[in-house]
């Protein structure tokens, strides 16, 4: 038979179905057998092939479960707002925005001057897209809802694509119990996110630190790319040099500090990486960016002594012991056991980075010298005091609140980096016994696993540390204070509600931030002219000044004309007099809170407290008293609402 009648009979076979058409024809019936084993082997070649992804998703889901079993401890956050210094000023940016648009995005702080707004962009965005669904959802809840998603869901994710690029010649069973681990190990530090919450708090910087590892990913794929030799080379270079773009841009929205550690991060595999002429043009572009950098902090911080470091910062005080910083660095600031496990953990990484590494030496280098530099920094933010600490921890505001949240991103991908090297670990031994051949084969592998397990399962279910963080936010949403002098208790959300009661919507209160008043934005959207503690007279902020000036001049006259044709960046309404606007008051709220005494300017608010001043402005007729809100006891100054006589 040729070769042309086998195939026209074949193929007049396989037109037959059924079961029927298998058992009469037994050429189709093994080839269905065949296609079936194929199909089978192909599902499973597939599935072990996508293995680590799905163990990925498996860690990202236990990520996001530790975050919300975390975040139901933090009390009344769903309903009242997060009482810490910076917390109003993050408040006020979203209520600026729902009240005004996105036309003053790039105008977010009260002096008109840019804030990277992508948080809050964010935030303002899901509170309308639950407006158009008939969801009404308060501007605590709306931030709640982002912080979930950036801590639970965005950085574990961004974590396991960092790391899976130091995951390579892993077989399928390592590669997914490393894969499964990341996003735990990610959530398990009380350094971030939980700290985020808890000190300052630090909204758009956590988002901007979630987004990070993401950037990192795309700049060592550039860095790859860069060194290929590849014939698309160029081609290949351009698209991850707008992918890095991309990221670039959405950490600079989020808070252009995060750039900082950026550096601290990719610096060292740029040094050990790429060739000469790339480093010098990567440090000449570094550079230009320090210099446009220290022109805008020396015009935003005007008449401060930026040559000479050691007159920085001079209002810094350490805030923990040189041997409780180290410990902090060593333990990815994990309490007990969990710390021991964790200090294990990075010991035996490190060595394995540095001596297992072989062809990726430079890699666990890059990541050991990254991990010490974050570790310096943090230190010298704690802990250390003078010019040289000063220069170093300047980029994230000398205090530790910024470079704590570091430590994570120079612990997590060094652990992986180094368990890697472990599993590839195979000692050269011409020994033949039982033994060593066991320990050759499996030793390295059984290491490996029971550490990750004992340290996941410590960090995750013996961790008092991050507990303390969920009671401080938790204390912090509260009003039922036993301190009443501190920023926010129940008599001063009370007093708050009655004067939004009482002043129209385009009217405008003055009152001293720092006794609690600036939570009156907040709270209700009143329009404070101080609705942060530091508003800044830079930009269109003279006026901040003019009339803290004018109100202690005891001038009636000097002070009514410089206050009451005042218009804040808050009601563009009055600003552009589309809407008309009603009164200025001004409130008396007791003395400047006990927790907000630290804030360097504070007796620029002073006038505000003097009584003499009122008695007089009272007695001319430029005040008029509206409300008595009585005074506390052991208060120096009455709680009032006062009326600007303006004409």
């Amino acid at each position: 038979m040729d070769a042309d009648t086998r195939k026209d009979r074949d193929l007049g076979q396989e037109k037959v179905v059924g079961s029927s058409a298998l058992v009469a024809c037994p050429l189709a019936r093994d080839r269905a057998i065949r296609r079936s084993a194929d199909t089978s082997s192909s599902s499973f070649s597939r599935l072990h092939r996508h293995a680590h992804i799905y163990a990925g998703l498996f860690g990202i889901l236990i990520a996001l479960t530790l975050v919300l079993v975390w975040f139901s401890r933090t009390g009344d956050i769903w309903l009242s707002p997060i009482q810490e210094i910076d917390a109003p000023s993050h408040y006020y940016f979203i209520r600026k925005l729902l009240r005004n648009g996105l036309s003053v995005a790039l105008t977010l702080n009260p002096n008109d001057s840019f804030y990277p707004p992508l948080f809050h962009l964010l935030v303002y965005g899901i509170m309308r897209l639950c407006a158009l669904f008939g969801i009404d959802i308060t501007i605590f809840a709306g931030v709640n809802l982002i912080w979930i998603a950036y801590a639970g869901l965005i950085f574990p994710m961004g974590m396991l694509l960092w790391t899976s690029y130091f995951l390579d010649g892993l077989c399928t069973w390592q590669r997914c119990l490393l894969s499964a681990a990341v996003p735990i190990l990610s959530v398990i530090s009380a350094a971030f996110p939980y700290w985020t919450l808890s000190a300052g708090p630090l909204f758009a910087y956590g988002l901007g630190t979630a987004l990070l590892p993401f950037a990192l990913y795309a700049g060592l794929r550039l860095i790859d790319a860069v060194t290929a030799e590849r014939a698309d080379g160029p081609r290949h270079i351009l698209q991850w040099a707008i992918v890095n773009i991309v990221f670039g841009l959405l950490v600079m929205l989020a808070h252009p500090r995060v750039a900082f550690t950026y550096l601290v991060l990719i610096g060292f595999f740029v040094l050990f990486r790429l060739p000469w002429r790339w480093i010098l043009a990567a440090l000449g572009g570094l550079g230009v960016a320090v210099l446009f950098f220290a022109l805008y902090v020396m015009r935003r911080d005007h008449g401060k002594d930026f040559l000479h470091p050691s007159n920085w910062f001079h209002t810094y005080q350490p805030t923990r012991s040189l041997s409780e910083a180290f410990r902090i660095v060593i333990t990815d600031f994990l309490p007990g056991i969990s710390g021991l496990a964790m200090a294990v953990c990075l010991v035996l990484s490190i060595v394995s980075a540095l001596a297992l590494s072989g062809r990726r030496f430079k890699d666990g280098l890059a990541l050991v010298l990254s991990y010490v530099l974050i570790g310096v920094i943090f230190v010298c933010a704690a802990a250390v005091k003078g010019p040289l600490a000063n220069v170093l921890t300047a980029a994230w505001y000398r205090g530790e609140t910024r470079p704590l949240t570091m430590i994570p991103l120079g612990v997590v991908p060094l652990l992986v980096f180094g368990m890697r090297c472990l599993f590839q670990y195979r000692p050269d031994t011409n020994k033949r016994s039982f033994v060593s051949v066991l320990y050759r084969e499996y030793g390295s592998n059984f290491v490996v696993v029971l550490l990750l397990v004992c340290l996941t399962t410590a960090a995750c279910f013996f961790n008092p540390t991050r507990e303390a963080v969920a009671s401080s936010v938790a204390r912090n949403t509260g009003f039922t204070k036993t301190d009443q002098s501190e920023q926010l208790t129940d008599r001063k959300r009370q007093v708050l509600s009655q004067v939004n009661q009482l002043v129209g919507p385009h009217s405008t209160v003055i009152a001293d931030p720092l006794n609690g008043s600036m939570y009156g934005m907040t709270l209700y959207g009143i329009d404070m002219l101080y609705p942060v503690y530091n508003p800044m007279d830079t930009k269109n902020g003279k006026v901040f000044g003019q009339v803290e000036h004018a109100f202690a001049s005891g001038d009636p006259e000097l002070m009514l004309s410089t206050t009451c044709p005042v218009t804040t960046s808050y009601d563009k309404g009055a600003e552009n007099r589309t809407a008309t606007p009603t009164n200025k008051y001004l409130l008396t709220m007791g003395d400047q809170a006990s927790d907000l005494q630290m804030f360097t300017y504070k007796a620029q608010y002073y006038p505000f407290h003097n009584q003499a001043l009122f008695d007089r402005y009272i007695k001319s007729g430029a005040l008029q008293k509206i409300k008595d809100f009585g005074s506390p006891v052991g208060g120096s100054q009455p709680w009032e609402l006062y009326r600007l006589s303006c004409s």
